[in-house]
């Protein structure tokens, strides 16, 4: 896991525990150590001749045979591993450790500690077989079995992987337990070092150095400051031919200390991060290279007294967010990066460095899907396990939290967290561990496999040509004589052709279904001029309202109802131009647009039913459309929204859509904004809620009618989104600027 995290963990494979079972099978030891275990079991053999049977046990384990199967997917593995770690280290050999990782160590009730061979500095294959053969019968060991009986365990069980791993040729190596396990309320993690490789001091067989810097750094507290330095004697090393040796030191570094304040600094840092990622005080196995590069060989959790693990909490964090449900599995790491919209993901696709990041958003989108592989995690306020959304977080591993409900409201963007998908919890991460700019800080991040290179990282070849076939947009203003397929000059001009043809058609086949549906159509009279007809689908006008004219009361449909309301709210410009100048443009506009795809005065419809709303509106020179279910299920409730056009120049239509997009990303909305089209959707919330936004929604389309003749310049629609969010719907604490 740490590896995948991005943590410096070395390379290497596992020989899984099915396949050492099936190696003690071949040579028919299964059944042998079944039938000794089962007189230690039993105590019948616990005196004189239980050690002379683990010894049996051992011996025959060393001259077992492998099965030619299992010798060549190990070769393989062997060659695989030695030859990337020859050329990380452009050594002509590459040396492995070997070591147990059994299915029953370091758990809470039982640690194992001590009671499995490692073998280091494995430099052959033969030797890696025989060194195998000794970490598994290291299972059976006098030793081993009297533990497993002390503890309950069947003696026979073989539970036992092996972990082979590329060696560090350490210069120094130790142990970090992140918490003090003896005062873990002290605020300081305990660190153990020697000189050489670190199986003195895992074993405890030689004098080490004890450090005990703060949890948090400060700057009046050295790292060193409660040091304990060691008169070391000898060091650990690796000997040419394999194997390890102990080699003596020079009286002149006999009392020096081990880590520098540096070296120090940035084992808490790495510490910190691997504990804040598994949330719990960690025990850390740790190398330093001859380059002075960290090297994480093992993590596991600290084994604490009762009384001291309410202590050793500190080490998840600050709970900033607890209640949500997960949608996908595990823990993340990264700054809080809040997305309302497109525009937000493209824009932090330009800016975004090496941090890892978690995404946070107000509700559960699948364009978001696009984006997942960026992003160690996935907070959103609203959705479900079941979304679209969360089936790709799973596809991606990445874990994913959603019914956060305040999430939005509650984390800051750059703000560094822990995201516990499984407890449904947010806390706060060390920032000083995992912030970028930290000095020493490794250059490792929690970066998924499965991240992508980004569009502008990618080197096209045969470029410039290509890339002129492809990149370009031409085709910029939909209103123009030059917007048509032959002015198609790139691929972005054939999409945007495509996409603009789309949203006409959208409309174009509104207008036929309802043509041949005339008898089902009906009208609604309202105050202001936005006349549109309903097809009632059932459920959406009261049953004995037969007329082709139908009345507010006769209407059942919750969401149309809803619109309506606001498109009735008092103080909309219905009947009115914004206030300013006579909107430049709107008169040579008026002239073309007979010729339009849709002119103006031509119908506007809306499907409905009790709970359901699709309303495809031509409001003066702009397309709208309301798609929206409102009902008791909260899980089916959603509305999409979307808005395009006018009767300016190109540049006051985007800046109306810029205002837009402003209202409804201060009312929940996801939003994706090009250029004056607005396409924005709210999902999965409660029918008051979803009633509220079509409300607001129905005061939109009022209030933004030939609003972008008052568009003059970038400042403007900042400006009217705060007088229409304020209630201002008549613009008058603004006229004197538009």
């Amino acid at each position: 896991m740490l590896r995948k995290a991005g943590f410096p963990v070395p390379n290497g494979f596992a020989v899984t525990s099915p396949a050492c079972q099936a190696v003690l099978a071949a040579n028919g030891l299964d059944t042998f150590i079944r039938q000794k275990a089962q007189k230690l079991e039993a105590g019948y053999n616990r005196g004189a001749d239980f050690e002379g049977d683990t010894e049996e046990i051992h011996g025959r384990i060393l001259e077992a045979v492998f099965p030619e199967e299992f010798e060549k997917e190990l070769s393989g593995a062997w060659q695989s591993l030695t030859l990337s770690g020859s050329e990380a280290r452009r050594s002509p050999q590459a040396a492995i450790s070997v070591r147990s990782s059994a299915l029953v160590e370091d758990r809470a009730e039982h640690s194992f500690a001590g009671q499995f061979q490692s073998v280091l500095n494995v430099v052959s294959f033969e030797g890696l077989k025989e060194a195998l053969k000794e970490v598994i019968a290291s299972n059976y060991s006098s030793r081993s079995i009297a533990y497993r009986l002390h503890a309950g365990l069947p003696p026979a069980r073989h539970d036992m992987a092996v972990l082979c791993q590329l060696m560090v040729q350490a210069e120094s190596a130790g142990i970090v337990f992140t918490v003090d396990p003896a005062t873990p309320e002290n605020g300081r993690m305990l660190i153990s070092a020697v000189p050489g490789l670190g199986i003195a001091a895992v074993g405890g067989s030689a004098p080490a150095d004890i450090y005990r810097p703060p949890r948090e750094q400060t700057e009046t507290e050295r790292a060193t400051d409660q040091a304990q330095i060691a008169r070391k004697t000898h060091r650990v090393g690796a000997k040419i031919e394999g194997g390890i040796e102990e080699i003596e030191l020079p009286e002149t570094e006999r009392n020096q200390p081990v880590l520098s304040e540096e070296l120090i600094r940035s084992l808490v840092r790495l510490s910190r991060r691997i504990e804040s990622l598994i949330g719990k005080p960690q025990d850390i196995e740790w190398a330093v290279s001859p380059g002075g590069e960290i090297h994480v060989l093992q993590s596991r959790d600290i084994r604490l007294s009762l009384k001291n693990r309410q202590a050793a909490e500190v080490a998840r964090g600050e709970l900033l967010l607890r209640g949500g449900v997960c949608a996908s599995p595990g823990r993340s790491i990264g700054k809080v990066k809040v997305v309302y919209s497109t525009r937000d993901f493209e824009a932090w696709r330009k800016t975004s460095g090496r941090e890892p990041q978690i995404l946070v958003l107000p509700q559960s989108l699948s364009d978001a899907a696009a984006f997942l592989s960026d992003f160690e995690g996935v907070v959103v306020d609203l959705g479900n396990p079941a979304d679209h959304l969360a089936v790709v977080a799973r596809e991606y591993s990445r874990p994913m939290m959603t019914g956060a409900g305040k999430a939005v409201q509650t984390l800051q963007d750059g703000q560094w967290i822990v995201l516990d998908a499984d407890m449904g919890m947010i806390f706060k991460a060390p920032e000083e561990a995992w912030a970028e700019e930290s000095p020493g800080a490794p250059s490792h991040r929690m970066r998924g496999e499965s991240a992508k290179a980004q569009p502008d990282d990618l080197s096209l070849p045969g470029s410039p040509r290509l890339k002129q076939l492809i990149l370009p947009l031409n085709l910029t203003d939909a209103y123009g004589p030059a917007f048509s397929i032959q002015e198609c000059r790139s691929l972005h001009d054939l999409i945007r052709y495509a996409h603009e043809m789309a949203v006409l058609a959208m409309f174009q086949t509104g207008d036929e279904f309802l043509e041949s549906a005339e008898v089902l159509v009906r009208r609604l009279e309202g105050a202001v001029p936005l006349h549109f007809l309903i097809i009632d689908l059932g459920g959406g006008i009261a049953a004995d309202s037969k007329k082709f004219k139908v009345r507010l009361e006769d209407i059942f449909s919750v969401p149309l109802l809803a619109l309506w309301r606001g498109i009735m709210t008092p103080g909309l410009r219905w009947n009115q131009p914004p206030p300013g100048a006579i909107p430049s443009g709107l008169l040579s506009r008026s002239l073309l647009d007979s010729g339009s795809a849709r002119p103006i005065g031509q119908q506007n419809y809306a499907l409905i039913t009790r709970d359901y709303l699709n309303l495809n509106a031509r409001v003066d020179y702009h397309f709208a459309m309301v798609d929206a279910v409102c009902g008791m299920n909260p899980r089916e409730n959603h509305i999409r929204f979307r808005f395009k056009g006018g009767g300016t120049t190109a540049v006051q239509r985007e800046r109306r859509a810029q205002f837009i997009t402003e209202v409804l990303q201060a009312n929940g909305f996801f939003v994706d904004q090009r250029g004056d089209l607005v396409t924005a959707s709210i999902l999965e919330t409660q029918q008051p809620e979803t009633e509220e936004r079509l409300v607001m929604l129905g005061r939109l389309l009022g209030f933004s009618r030939q609003l972008d003749a008052t568009m003059r310049d970038d400042t403007v629609p900042g400006k009217v989104a705060g007088a229409f969010l304020d209630g201002d719907y008549a613009l008058k604490t603004i006229s004197d600027e538009l």
